[in-house]
């Protein structure tokens, strides 16, 4: 019998221990050594196998060991994957179920993890460290990148492409022919009918992005005035982060605001281990404050309301921006990063919003509009299909601008005039 050792003691690592258990079962294969957990105390049992101990404990081990990654987490098992790789070359077997369904036309990687219930059917690709949990159906001609996993009950239909680093939620269906860019996260029950760009969370029927570049269930939202509170609505209605703080640097709030639990420099204290955003109205202090994050890292992330409403092409979208409930958004727009999309504005086909701009509540841009950064589009504000504004504007309440401006300050009235 080959050893192996299981990487990951949790209960993914508990499910895979049985999944090893019943291809024994059916034939003799594999003596399972122990677990591998940086996180659990040494000598610790786990139905009935000890843990050996951290990741560094595989320098006792000579190449002939097995090793199975059983982290559900696509970014987390890759990281461990490279981390054990570096300490030498270990082997990887894929492990699959007997009661898998599979055709002879299936093509793996090494590493693959195979639960119970799994229907393959042909032509399927599957590249190394994917890890298929229970009851799931992969259709014709698919392909299912590195890293990629698969929760409970998931359809995933013929033709499509799972990118590098996807997770796909327990129950989620993806129809035929589609694309789920690189580490997307499809929410559980989700309904994927269009293609999904890289590093966004889509949920819904049908699935639409509410969460971009961001990878954690923390989230910290950055200024905890009235627009921080807006945030927190939106986040709590996406429904992923099963933690969400306040972060401000005004002293008084932390002393009195129960959810806010540090400054703006926390994110630098806490590893980074959380998906963070800047929401404060004023467009100089999110510069300000998310310039630092970027030079530092930290992971910021766009959040987007599952009630506002984009185009079903690719919206091209920076880090940090936020689209409120009742936005609309048509095909062809730039939106930069540091961007505010207010409740219920709209903006038309092949708009351009620059960087840390404000498109106020109720205000309309119309088609092929460019907005320059930090700008601040003022509540109910009008802006003429073609027109160009310049950064640094300020347009007023209510203004209707009906042709380009071309230098900084405020602007107010019908047709907009500068003011200062």
């Amino acid at each position: 019998m080959k050893k192996i050792l299981i990487f990951g003691a949790g209960g993914v690592g508990r499910e895979v221990q049985w999944l090893i258990e019943r291809i024994n079962q059916k034939s003799p294969v594999w003596q399972i050594e122990g677990y591998l957990d940086d996180g659990a105390e040494s000598g610790t049992e786990v139905n009935g196998y000890k843990v050996l101990g951290g990741i560094d404990e595989l320098r006792k081990y000579d190449n002939s060991i097995s090793v199975v990654c059983a982290v559900g987490s696509s970014r987390v098992r890759e990281k461990i994957i490279a981390k054990i790789k570096q300490i030498g070359q270990y082997q990887f077997p894929n492990l699959i179920d007997p009661d898998v369904q599979n055709s002879q036309f299936l093509s793996m990687g090494e590493g693959n993890i195979v639960c119970a219930g799994n229907i393959l059917t042909v032509n399927i690709t599957m590249e190394d460290f994917v890890f298929l949990n229970l009851s799931c159906t992969v259709g014709h001609d698919a392909v299912l990148e590195s890293f990629v996993t698969v929760y409970p009950g998931v359809n995933i239909s013929g033709c499509t492409l799972i990118k590098k680093g996807v997770e796909l939620g327990a129950g989620s269906k993806i129809i035929q022919g589609k694309v789920i860019g690189e580490n997307a996260i499809v929410g559980a029950g989700a309904v994927v009918v269009r293609d999904l760009p890289p590093d966004c969370t889509a949920v819904g029927m049908p699935a639409k992005p509410v969460k971009f570049f961001g990878g954690y269930k923390t989230l910290f939202i950055v200024g905890a005035s009235g627009h921080g509170k807006v945030v927190l609505d939106l986040a709590q209605k996406i429904g992923i982060y099963s933690d969400i703080c306040f972060l401000d640097d005004n002293q008084a709030l932390i002393e009195k605001h129960k959810l806010v639990i540090g400054t703006s420099d926390f994110p630098f204290e806490f590893n980074r281990k959380a998906d963070v955003i800047v929401a404060t109205g004023d467009s100089n202090v999110r510069k300000k404050i998310q310039e630092k994050y970027e030079k530092s890292k930290v992971n910021l992330v766009t959040l987007i309301h599952p009630e506002a409403v984009l185009p079903d092409e690719l919206l091209q979208i920076g880090k940090g921006s936020v689209i409120m409930a009742g936005a609309v958004i048509q095909t062809g727009t730039e939106i930069g990063k540091g961007v505010i999309v207010n409740t219920s504005a709209s903006i038309d086909h092949e708009c351009k919003i620059g960087n840390f701009s404000h498109i106020s509540v109720g205000s309309h841009l119309a088609g092929n509009v460019e907005i320059g950064e930090n700008t601040w589009i003022g509540i109910g504000a009008i802006v003429n299909n073609n027109v160009h504004i310049c950064e640094n504007v300020i347009v007023g309440a209510g203004t209707v601008v009906v042709k380009d401006i071309v230098e900084s300050g405020t602007y107010v009235g019908v047709p907009a005039k500068r003011i200062k």
